[in-house]
């Protein structure tokens, strides 16, 4: 089976592309509490290292004034993997691997600048939309790692399963279609 790299550095004053891994990116959230009491201007700032889920193609053709980010996360500090509970640890990490967690994308080991060297996760949980002019000033001159293919596709694909889910109010019986033709 042929082998492909998951990563690439990404030298400064390349073109942002999807799969770029972008390091401690200001975030602006608004303070809801806040704005439920009556303070609308109250903004929170939040650091995260983040993965480009955006297209592409609509960021290289201007078809798009904001960049979808979704925050990645390392492996071994995942909030919902209790490292005491091995037997149940081991299952959250084959079920990442798995993809059976669709909230959540397993990438393979990376060593980023900031970061050390481990398996990280994206988390779907999360959807950040910042000014795509803010991130191509910010990271202009910034060296990054970026997602190759087929890995980034497969991460894309894992993106929009997350958001194609249909929750039916009532199944076909298993029983019934088991019973079907008999």
């Amino acid at each position: 089976m042929q082998q492909y790299d998951w990563y690439a550095d990404i030298p400064a004053n390349m073109s942002l592309e999807q799969g770029d891994i972008i390091e401690k990116c200001n975030i602006i959230e608004q303070n809801y509490d806040a704005i439920l009491n009556g303070d609308e201007s109250e903004m929170n700032v939040i650091t995260i290292d983040a993965i480009v889920l955006s297209q592409s193609c609509d960021i290289e053709n201007d078809k798009i004034d904001s960049i979808i980010l979704c925050p990645i996360l390392s492996l071994r500090n995942l909030p919902f993997i209790d490292p005491v509970k091995e037997k149940e640890a081991r299952r959250q990490r084959e079920a990442l691997r798995q993809g059976t967690n669709i909230a959540y994308h397993l990438l393979n080991k990376i060593e980023i600048k900031a970061l050390p060297e481990d398996y990280y996760v994206v988390s779907f949980r999360h959807i950040y939309s910042v000014p795509k002019k803010f991130i191509e000033k910010t990271f202009k001159n910034s060296v990054r790692k970026r997602l190759l293919p087929p890995y980034r596709e497969h991460l894309s694909q894992s993106f929009a399963r997350y958001f194609m889910r249909v929750g039916l109010p009532s199944n076909i019986s298993a029983a019934e279609i088991k019973e079907y033709g008999k």
